[in-house]
């Protein structure tokens, strides 16, 4: 007979959340569901209702990111997991760790065509790295936990779990699962031997950190492996804050428009070493650039091989989490074998020197927001939380902040439009205490306008920034240049943010000048509470070099 206390599914799941350390959860609540959201009024663990599924997700993906461990949504069957799936889409983009728990129809009825039925392994097979059904109640436990070591090991990413609803119902005594940490894996002797060796020779290198397991930890050893080896350290597609960005060895940001000298830059570097990451096209302009070339090494550490020779063949793979790596690199003995050049230190200075340029905003009057950064960007605290989802004025974002330590970005690297201010509550809710400011377009806004609900039930004081230029400006720039004048479906009318704002019980101003969004940013931030700053903007500015009508 089992010593164990006799508990339902849902009772069972929950106590398996918080034993792996769960501490909050994301959920729009479903009927399909209910033994859980039953046991969760017992558990220590917050629950965060969002006003929509979409939301949901990205609070739990922000979390998995900022906690490195993988946050957790609850969603309903049907309507409720096609709501969350962006959600679970970002999470593989972004190699975060994440769990999405899909209430289900019951087993005996599975296949029937039931109300809201689906299949999830169908549905979420080529995104998720798991997919997996609670068809036994004693099962339960190990499930979750395998699910959590399976989210945070190798390349981070999401879960998929169904649960149906007469499993949760049913009663077991099973034995807790203790809490699991993550395989992880570190580079041979060897391979950091021949690493050493190929940067020792090298005239041009350029090291290039991207998404897998990164930590604070991670991006200090980030930093003092690139100055001990007198590496320029570039951030790929919103991984900026990797590595501290006023480090001497920082040399910018690779994604989506690229700057045209930063591109020449990887161009021409003899030595490219890949700390995570794929190499993907928002890294190589569409795979215009970083083609297989004569003479060119590629490094590329990995934890996962799914990432390796997705477009460069590797000259060198290394199977390792990048913590694993520095800390070896770091660890080698003797002195890091640097060629004592001139002309390597020159390529330092002016990798460097190049991204400091560019970070500059411009001075140009019809161009608002570099106005606005030029004074924003220094007053923001070294571990103000800055959250956006897609659009142009992401342009904005990425170019100006100084990102300086990890866990500062929350941007989604699938380019998911309403990200940012779910994303930011998250980031308030796991870091209380800490400065939050969300941009979003007013597009990207009117896809998440919902969860102001949430902004306002969780007492997380972000200033949230809606940059309206009545378009979706992406679109209108592509447009634009393939379809000269040909304007079609990018314009839209919007309802009027501040009123929309003030309707929920928040501050907010419309403001068109500079010193006017300081004055009420710094208003808002003095304040302790949340406040939303509609910024109207020239819609034919469509990022800080380009004016749509300049276009040729």
């Amino acid at each position: 007979m089992s010593q164990h206390a006799s508990r339902s599914g849902g009772e069972l799941l929950v106590d398996t959340l918080a034993e792996q350390g769960v501490t909050r959860v994301s959920c729009v609540p479903g009927e399909s569901y209910l033994p859980v959201l039953d046991a969760l009024r017992e558990a220590p663990i917050e629950v965060d209702v969002c006003r929509h599924e979409a939301g949901a997700g990205n609070m739990a993906v922000a979390t998995g990111k900022l906690t490195g461990r993988a946050g957790v949504a609850m969603v309903t069957r049907g309507p409720g997991a096609m709501h969350a799936a962006i959600s679970v889409h970002t999470a593989e983009q972004d190699a975060v760790p994440m769990l999405l728990l899909i209430g289900q129809v019951a087993l005996r009825d599975r296949e029937r065509g039931g109300f809201q039925e689906m299949n999830y392994h169908e549905v979420f097979g080529s995104v998720a790295k798991w997919v997996v059904s609670l068809d036994t109640v004693e099962r339960i436990p190990e499930t979750i936990a395998r699910a959590f070591r399976i989210a945070e090991g190798g390349r981070p990413g999401p879960v998929v779990i169904e649960m149906p609803e007469d499993v949760l119902a049913e009663t077991a005594a099973v034995a807790a699962v203790p809490r699991i940490e993550p395989l992880t894996a570190a580079p041979t002797p060897a391979a950091v031997a021949q690493i050493r060796e190929r940067l020792r020779v090298a005239k041009r290198p350029l090291v290039l950190l991207g998404r897998s397991t990164w930590s604070q930890e991670t991006a200090d050893a980030a930093l003092a492996f690139a100055e001990r080896y007198e590496l320029p350290t570039l951030a790929a597609f919103r991984c900026q804050d990797y590595i501290d960005n006023t480090s001497a060895y920082y040399g910018g940001h690779v994604g989506l428009g690229t700057d045209a000298a930063l591109a020449a830059r990887l161009e021409e570097a003899d030595v490219i070493l890949a700390v995570g990451g794929h190499i993907g096209d928002a890294e190589t302009k569409g795979y215009e650039i970083l083609g297989p070339k004569p003479g060119r090494t590629l490094i590329h550490v990995a934890a996962s091989e799914m990432d390796v020779d997705r477009y460069l063949q590797a000259t060198i793979a290394v199977q390792a989490t990048p913590r694993a790596f520095f800390d070896a690199m770091l660890g080698a003995a003797g002195e890091p074998p640097v060629a004592a050049s001139g002309a390597r230190r020159d390529w330092v200075s002016t990798v460097r020197s190049e991204e400091v340029a560019r970070s500059i905003p411009p001075v140009q009057s019809d161009d608002l927001l570099s106005a606005i950064m030029t004074q924003l960007a220094d007053e923001l605290p070294a571990d103000a939380i800055v959250a956006n989802g897609a659009g142009n004025y992401a342009v904005w974002v990425h170019q100006f902040v100084k990102y300086r330590r990890y866990g500062t970005q929350l941007a989604p690297a699938s380019g998911a439009m309403g990200f940012g201010l779910p994303a930011g509550i998250a980031g308030g809710l796991v870091h209380p205490g800490r400065q939050v400011v969300v941009f979003a377009g007013d597009g990207c806004f009117s896809m998440a306008m919902t969860e102001m609900g949430v902004l306002r039930s969780s007492g997380v004081p972000a200033v949230v920034v809606i940059v309206n230029n009545g378009i979706y400006g992406t679109i209108r720039l592509h447009q634009e240049r393939r379809y000269p004048g040909r304007v079609s479906a990018t314009s839209f009318e919007n309802p009027d943010f501040v009123m929309l704002a003030q309707a929920f019980g928040f501050t907010a101003e419309r403001v068109t000048t500079a010193d006017d969004f300081m004055r009420v940013y710094r208003a808002a931030t003095a304040s302790g509470e949340a406040a939303v700053i509609e910024v109207v903007v020239d819609p034919l500015r469509s990022t800080p070099s380009v004016r749509l009508d300049e276009l040729v």
